[in-house]
């Protein structure tokens, strides 16, 4: 089953001086490349800030960008991994550890597996891993 990972991160100044988050970035790196060789990631990033990012609403017919972040948040989505997983104990197994630990908070959701009514097409095509 794959499962998606969600990175919320503080929005407070940042605390680590600027080696520690070298060491971070790169114990990141290096961890989605072990875990993408051992067939468990499919994929995962960092975001840029909130705001490189625009919201997108529909109403009333017409789309309308709203630039942002107007919420005040204590947490931002920061990051992303798909992984795939026998079951949420093991998700959290292969999530939870890393160079992260104690920085950032985690969710971890499993992806819906849905079909198409009419023709039986999945998403499956999407997760096919490539080296």
């Amino acid at each position: 089953m794959k499962y998606l990972c969600i990175v919320y991160a503080g929005t407070g100044g940042d605390t680590l001086s600027e080696a520690e988050g070298t060491a971070i970035k790169d114990g990141c790196i290096e961890g989605d490349n072990a875990l993408f060789a051992a067939g468990r990631l499919y994929m995962a990033s960092p975001l840029q800030g909130p705001e490189a990012g625009v919201h997108l609403r529909h109403i009333n017919g017409r789309t309308t960008r709203i630039d942002g972040p107007y919420a005040e948040t204590k947490e931002l989505v920061a990051g992303f991994m798909v992984i795939e997983a026998a079951d949420m104990d093991e998700a959290i197994a292969i999530a939870a550890p890393g160079p992260l630990d104690g920085l950032v908070n985690l969710e971890i959701r499993p992806l819906l597996d849905e079909k198409h009514s009419k023709t039986g097409q999945d998403r499956s095509a999407f997760f096919v891993r490539r080296s």
